[in-house]
């Protein structure tokens, strides 16, 4: 692959990973299901960011929207926004720190700071990232938390 070229990340590939280490993980809604939100995923620690397919479909298996605002292999600066979330707030925070998890394990593989797990085709993706990159990454990849602005309850 030549430097520049993002790789692509096909739901087929990511929909069956996400959805089994989310059943291994007993991942699910945290709160009154009928409570309704906005959030946004932001960047603490900046760095280059990798994962957003896997984080949008980790939100989506639990009910929740993730639209992405950042762009996968860009440098995020810490405070910018990657990610706008809505729905049902229990979906939103029961997905958030597997998604959190992932983003983070995934950036920090494309960054070149943590080691690639053979036969893993994420981690694959995310090497793939790295050598998309003109530049070399050098640091250790961002980390990010969650801000929920409550809307109400689903009447």
């Amino acid at each position: 692959m030549t430097a520049g070229a993002l790789p692509t990340l096909d739901r087929v590939v990511v929909m069956p990973i996400v959805m089994r280490t989310m059943l291994e993980a007993d991942v699910r809604p945290l709160g009154d299901p009928d409570e309704v939100g906005s959030g946004h995923l932001l960047c603490d620690h900046g760095g280059i960011l990798a994962g957003l397919p896997v984080a949008k479909e980790a939100f989506g298996r639990l009910g929740a929207r993730c639209r992405a605002v950042a762009l996968e292999g860009t440098r995020v600066e810490p405070g910018a926004v990657v990610a706008e979330l809505g729905g049902p707030l229990a979906a939103i925070r029961g997905a958030a720190p597997f998604a959190i998890k992932m983003l983070e394990h995934l950036s920090a593989v494309a960054a070149g700071a943590d080691a690639e797990r053979p036969g893993d085709p994420l981690d694959a993706y995310a090497v793939a990232v790295r050598l998309s990159l003109a530049d070399l990454v050098g640091d250790d990849g961002p980390t990010f938390r969650i801000a929920i602005d409550p809307i109400g309850t689903i009447d």
